[in-house]
């Protein structure tokens, strides 16, 4: 137990504050007590703490202290039934305030002032040169406790009681007695009630202790993290309910304990001893992982004065991380297709799908290759669907729909600021945006040169870096990428990296044509039928047609071309609903349906000759072409022939750097009519 000493002149004194003292604090300390009235020079004490009554013994008790106990002057005040008193009487009257000594009496007359008497003009009587009683007036007086000193002339003495030890001095004897911050909270918020207190620190603090703790209960009653708070000496003062559910361990169980003792697993030391923050540092306590905080709280002075500790399971901080991601991702990035919606009874097709499900399984970058229209995309999104990312975002890009820079911004996203017309607050790219997903790159034979290196970082390291930022960001992303090109043609040209191929295609897998698998074209017809209805159906001979097409444009072409019969055939479909272009096939002669005029042959020339040459087919282009082949043909007239020309299969009219491209049926119109040139007209 604590050792405290009260000093004091005479031994009254001493036992009076001695006796208070043990009334604040209980048996939390043992109270001894020593007074000069006999003038006693021994002072042989060497407990843990010295009060002395004034100034005056505090120099006194120095040369005294052998064993240099840690000693401090009491401060007093006056208790609030007395003080009460004074502030009742009429303003502006003029009382003397009488003690045994002078010194007192000025001291008393201040500290009331100060604690704000502003009513009365208190005048510290001094009794070794008193007041003229005839022309003074005064006839008042008061007194703090027993005087003897009183004037014979005074005729009202009110006396406001005993000085008392302010709440300043008991919250420095708490402190030098190691008192928690809880047990001393309760020290003074019990003492403050009896006394008038003035220092403005202490008087704030405790003034709005119940308030504040109103608000801290509901905060720590809500909040779903653990919190615990310990004094320096690690006992802990607080622990919310939320620590009870994941610890298991009831409040009553833990306060006032050491943390040490309840959770060896929380170290709190580095705190004390090098006075920073540790933040999401991984402990597991009773075979749970948790991310744990550890945050100083310190006083308006700067020190130390306790520990405040957050934590939250692992798994739980994941999820909510999960849940807020998914809500920041725009609507849309689902993928909807499964192994189911890949149709097809032929055995490419099931043997695709069974490599495709054990795809699936694995987190290694996918490569699917096929020609335009062979379902990519579906094979992707079945992919995902039967992976354990099936819950999280799918997104897909179409690397030549968009220029370098902004397919840049949209891949990797931007830091605010980052350039001219950047978003304020920045914007996610599409890889954070797939985090836990699948991000699905469209045409990646297209993707432009500069950008591959950074999909490479992306592929090795699993991290990006938003444009205008310096922070790296992991992402945990499966990369599914398709192309419609060979990719090694474009890797001997200079145009795709040799290293990036090599990462991409890592499980390679190859779509067919429709045209290798062309019994599949029955089932893939009544599907689509499906979808339009199903209260229309093909007769066997335009099967035969069907199943005897080329199918360029594979399964999508096929799908458009049962939407064109569907929606512009009576009752039923018969063979004058089927497209011109596909009409031929089957045994039917198309040739008076592929009948060019010449401005539609020349045209369909121009447009082969600038595919052949890779460059794009637009009207611009063609109609210099033209020119040069001595055709006089507008720019206008031109959009209207490959118009026609698109409506009857021969090309493909697209936007962008791919042009106008000539279809296979197209081809077989130029073979049929180089016999037959095109005159000018």
């Amino acid at each position: 137990m604590k050792r405290i000493m009260v000093v004091a002149l005479y031994k009254g004194i001493s036992e009076y504050y001695g006796e208070y003292l043990k009334k604040v604090f209980g048996e939390l300390a043992e109270i001894e007590n020593y007074y000069i009235e006999n003038n006693s020079l021994e002072l042989n004490f060497d407990g843990d703490l010295i009060v002395t009554s004034s100034n005056i013994l505090y120099e006194h008790v120095k040369r005294l202290n052998r064993h240099q106990v840690e000693t401090i002057v009491m401060r007093r005040t006056f208790a609030k039934e007395g003080f009460e008193k004074l502030k009742q009487i009429d303003d502006d009257r003029e009382i003397f305030f009488v003690s045994n000594f002078h010194e007192i009496a000025v001291e008393c007359v201040s500290k009331l002032y100060e604690l704000g008497i502003k009513n009365l003009k208190l005048i510290p009587y001094n009794t070794y040169s008193p007041y003229d009683e005839g022309t003074s007036g005064v006839k008042t007086a008061v007194i703090a406790g027993k005087t003897e000193r009183i004037p014979a002339f005074i005729e009202e003495i009110i006396d406001i009681g005993d000085r008392i030890i302010d709440l300043s001095t008991i919250a420095d004897i708490g402190a030098i007695l190691g008192l928690s911050n809880k047990k001393l909270y309760q020290i003074l918020d019990a003492y403050k009630k009896e006394i008038v207190y003035a220092d403005y620190g202490i008087s704030q603090m405790l003034s709005d202790t119940n308030d504040v703790k109103k608000q801290l209960r509901t905060i720590l009653h809500f909040t779903n993290d653990s919190i615990i708070a310990t004094d320096l000496s690690g006992y802990i003062t607080e622990y919310n309910e939320a620590s009870e559910r994941n610890f298991g361990l009831q409040k009553q169980a833990v306060l006032g304990k050491n943390i040490c003792e309840i959770f060896p697993e929380i170290r709190i030391q580095d705190i004390i001893d090098q006075k920073k923050t540790v933040t999401n540092e991984l402990v597991t306590i009773r075979h749970i992982t948790y991310v744990i905080n550890k945050y100083g709280i310190y006083s308006d002075e700067g020190m130390l004065a306790g520990i405040v500790i957050f934590g939250q399971k692992y798994l739980e901080l994941e999820n909510e991380r999960n849940q807020l991601k998914s809500k920041l991702i725009p609507r849309g990035h689902v993928a909807k297709y499964t192994m189911d919606s890949v149709l097809g009874s032929s055995k490419v097709i099931q043997d695709l799908k069974k490599v495709a499900v054990k795809m699936a399984k694995s987190v290694s970058t996918v490569l699917i290759t096929g020609e335009s229209g062979t379902g990519k995309e579906v094979f992707a999104q079945a992919i995902h669907n039967a992976s354990s990312r099936k819950d999280f975002p799918f997104i897909a890009v179409n690397c030549s729909a968009l220029a370098a820079s902004l397919l840049e911004s949209e891949l990797f996203g931007y830091e605010e600021g980052a350039f001219t017309g950047a978003k304020k607050g920045g914007k996610l790219g599409l890889f954070e945006m797939a985090d836990k997903g699948t991000i699905f790159l469209d045409e990646i034979g297209e993707m432009p040169y500069e950008l591959q290196a950074k999909l490479l970082r992306v592929l090795m390291e699993r991290e990006v870096m938003r444009i205008g930022g310096m922070n790296v960001i992991k992402v945990d992303v499966r990369i599914i990428a398709a192309t419609n090109k060979n990719l090694l043609q474009l890797v001997d040209e200079g145009q795709f990296r040799e290293d990036l191929y090599y990462r991409i295609n890592v499980l390679p897998l190859p779509l067919p044509p429709l045209r290798e698998r062309k019994e599949d074209i029955p089932l893939l017809v009544k599907a689509f039928l499906q979808d339009f209805g199903g209260e229309k159906h093909l007769t066997p001979k335009i099967l035969k047609v069907l199943k005897a097409y080329s199918w360029p444009g594979n399964i999508r072409e096929l799908h458009n071309c049962i939407e064109y019969m569907y929606q512009l055939s009576d009752d039923e479909i018969v063979l004058e609903d089927v497209p011109k272009n596909i009409r031929g096939f089957g045994g039917i002669d198309p040739a008076m349906d592929f009948a060019l005029d010449g401005k539609e042959q020349v045209v369909l020339r121009a447009v082969d000759h600038f595919n052949s040459e890779d460059q794009p087919a637009g009207r611009k282009n063609i109609h210099a072409y033209l020119l040069e082949e001595g055709w006089k043909i507008a720019e206008q007239d031109i959009r209207f022939i490959l118009k026609n020309l698109e409506a009857r299969g021969l090309v493909e009219v697209n936007k962008g750097r791919r042009g106008t491209r000539i279809t296979a049926v197209g081809q077989q119109n130029l073979y049929r009519n180089k016999r037959n040139p095109a005159s000018h007209q």
